[in-house]
């Protein structure tokens, strides 16, 4: 991209953009769910990729137990090895993605309304590349990891996915 709205139409259309697809606006960092777009929900809505919800009547819960919509705040540990010390220059970027409270050096937690994807791809960058970063989503679930060794992704594969 960036993809006019005509093109983004035809890809509703093809079935190349989802709900679920993750996008980011014309020069934008953050990547986040189709979904939670205005304009490309109402052409995933009009497409038909995404019912109409009818509207309850009454007062509507939300169960403390169902999963966190993409988009929204969640919670992320953030744990880097980088030199001794380093870890300062990390710290800007980390309170730039949201509230962030060091834990240890290398240990952070952030808030944010970003993907764990997206808050690991802010932070790689930053680092060199014998750096690791692993990034959980702790209302999610979910983790990404860069710049390890192959054995360690290998394993950290096999442990998050089993």
């Amino acid at each position: 991209g960036p993809y006019t709205s005509a093109q983004m139409e035809s890809f509703a259309a093809e079935g190349r953009l989802s709900a679920n697809s993750l996008v980011a606006p014309a020069g934008g960092k953050i990547w986040r769910a189709a979904r939670h777009y205005p304009s490309l929900n109402e052409i995933l809505i009009n497409g038909g990729a995404i019912p109409k919800r009818k509207q309850s009547f009454g007062k509507h819960t939300i169960s403390s137990s169902a999963p966190l919509e993409e988009g929204a705040i969640a919670n992320y540990i953030v744990i880097f090895d980088v030199i001794s010390g380093a870890a300062s220059r990390l710290e800007h970027i980390l309170r730039n993605i949201g509230p962030a409270f060091r834990l240890t050096d290398n240990v952070w937690t952030v808030a944010s309304d970003q993907t764990v994807i997206s808050v690991k791809n802010t932070i790689a960058p930053h680092l060199q590349v014998r750096e690791p970063v692993f990034v959980i989503d702790c209302n999610r679930g979910r983790s990404s990891w860069q710049n390890f060794v192959p054995e360690t992704h290998s394993k950290l594969t096999k442990a998050w996915t089993t």
